[in-house]
């Protein structure tokens, strides 16, 4: 029976390494970096309740970051510090072509580009944008791009007829335009309706400049496949609870 014997410690290491990797991958905390189109303060209450969600389905700490800029964060994606990654396509598509992520969802409600003004001075035609400042989250956010695109098609060249003002976040843009320290602020309709009410009283909608597609949850390729599909599964199980609907209310980001 000796050989039953050797066969019986053989499967015991065979089995023990897989069983320790697994137990690493859900004993440590589950890291997921959030692209910070709002406040860091706002970003991280939002979504909470997704980190408390996905700690139960998934039975893991989830850990929610960001960063201060999108340039920050898009270094800190390419060098592999975030498990899970929510951000723009764009950012996406180079993360899943070049640098080791996988796409597991994209949000159904696509990211609409609008240009909003002070509503004590709003714009009664594009041109009064020539020699202004559009304040902007970042000049490599998708939005940002497409806006510029969409003014050229209107006769207005960035740098030479109105140029950006980078700001923090998103609500900062808006706050920019509001308070008038630019003539105008390129955001996404999200960013509006998730305003203080007094801010949005302020703010006027312009004109929608884009629609794109909408966020993306990607998944570092050093997440097990199998892992990435329970969490993929923990999402979309997610979306159904009451507190789901909840957080997609209040992000106003819906999965698909």
């Amino acid at each position: 029976m000796n050989w039953l014997r050797y066969l019986l410690i053989i499967c015991c290491v065979l089995v023990t390494p897989l069983a320790t990797a697994q137990e690493k991958v859900t004993s440590r905390s589950l890291s997921i970096g959030i692209l910070p189109y709002l406040s860091t303060r706002t970003l991280l209450a939002n979504y909470q309740p997704l980190a408390i969600a996905l700690e139960r389905e998934l039975k893991q700490p989830i850990q929610l970051l960001t960063a201060p800029d999108f340039e920050t964060f898009v270094k800190r994606v390419i060098d592999g510090e975030y498990d899970l990654a929510i951000l723009a396509p764009h950012y996406a598509r180079l993360a899943t072509k070049e640098f080791g992520y996988s796409a597991l969802l994209v949000n159904k409600t696509p990211i609409r580009g609008i240009l909003v003004t002070a509503r004590n001075k709003p714009l009664s035609n594009i041109n009064e944008l020539r020699g202004q400042t559009i304040a902007v989250v970042d000049r490599s956010a998708l939005l940002a791009i497409v806006g510029v695109i969409t003014l050229a098609d209107e006769g207005l060249m960035e740098g030479n007829d109105y140029s950006f003002v980078q700001t923090i976040s998103h609500s900062s843009a808006l706050y920019n335009a509001v308070s008038g320290k630019s003539r105008a602020a390129l955001i996404s309709y999200s960013t509006l309706a998730l305003a203080p009410a007094e801010l949005q009283h302020e703010a006027v909608i312009s004109r929608e400049l884009a629609v794109i597609p909408g966020l993306f949850y990607i998944a570092n390729n050093r997440i097990p496949v199998s892992r990435q599909q329970a969490i993929k599964a923990a999402l979309l199980a997610f979306e159904k609870m009451p507190e789901g609907q909840q957080f997609l209310k209040n992000t106003n980001w819906w999965l698909s």
